[in-house]
């Protein structure tokens, strides 16, 4: 008999589709499977933080679902409030505050024709 579960899948959270990818962990070496969302376009509140480690975290709003969250990635990209971004193969999970935590393998600057 099953238990029920009150983790939910990132595609529930943040509402788009994700699909499963495989993983190595970098502190154990382990691999592990997990939902990843493709791509997700968001726009900067102008805040980005280097965290020291070689990772940046940036602050960002998601304008189509209403949500304002951090996200942390690899690569640097200069911002400003209001600059289009585009993150690649974005993970999250929920942390014990109740509130996720949010990665993504790359973010990208969206040029906009004027």
């Amino acid at each position: 008999m099953a238990t029920p579960s009150w983790n939910k899948k990132l595609s529930e959270v943040l509402g788009y589709q994700t699909q499963e990818i495989t993983k190595v962990s970098p502190r154990t070496g382990n691999e592990y499977t997990t939902d990843a969302i493709a791509v997700l376009n968001v726009a900067s509140t102008g805040s980005v933080d280097d965290l020291g480690d070689g990772f940046y975290r940036y602050s960002i709003v998601d304008t189509q679902k209403g949500f304002e969250f951090l996200i942390k990635t690899a690569n640097k990209v200069d911002v400003k409030f209001g600059t289009a971004l585009s993150f690649k193969m974005v993970v999250g999970g929920s942390l014990d505050n109740g509130r996720g935590w949010y990665s993504a393998e790359s973010v990208m600057e969206i040029k906009r024709s004027v």
